[in-house]
């Protein structure tokens, strides 16, 4: 665990992205990675695509168990819902569609709003997405509530 937190501190980028898919596969096989939320949370400001998929795809997994930290990442996706790459702008507002803590969804809806002006496809493909999720949360909610 101490290495690698190391490794997510690197300033060199290919080990910082080596790092995170380890966490991720150890979080895939079931291992218990959420003591490194915040180190991966740190990884999340960057250019990299492919280490940014990453640290949103552990985020996603450890929100409902660290809401708070969670809340860090905030302004990060509503920067990258800003981004002049659709598939950025997506991948934040898919993101916190999925993230299922509270105080997050009050921070979506401007996104989400420009996702739907949005003409490029993949921000529009993600914008149904969100809203068919969103959707069936409403629909389960009062099942899930009678049955508690």
């Amino acid at each position: 665990m101490h290495e690698l937190r190391l490794e997510l501190h690197s300033t060199d980028r290919t080990t910082k992205v080596d790092a995170v898919k380890k966490v991720i596969a150890s979080m895939t096989v079931g291992k218990d990675v959420k003591d490194l939320f915040p180190d991966v949370l740190n990884c999340v400001q960057t250019g990299n695509i492919e280490l940014k998929k990453l640290v949103y795809l552990y985020i996603i997994n450890y929100a409902k168990s660290q809401p708070e930290l969670t809340l860090l990442a905030v302004n990060t996706f509503v920067k990258d819902a800003n981004d002049p790459n659709p598939l950025i702008r997506a991948l934040a507002v898919r993101t916190m569609g999925c993230i299922r803590v509270d105080r997050i969804t009050e921070y979506l809806c401007d996104p989400l709003g420009r996702a739907l002006r949005d003409e490029d496809p993949v921000s529009l493909v993600c914008w149904c997405i969100i809203c068919f999720m969103c959707t069936s949360c409403v629909f389960l909610l009062p099942q899930q509530t009678t049955h508690n």
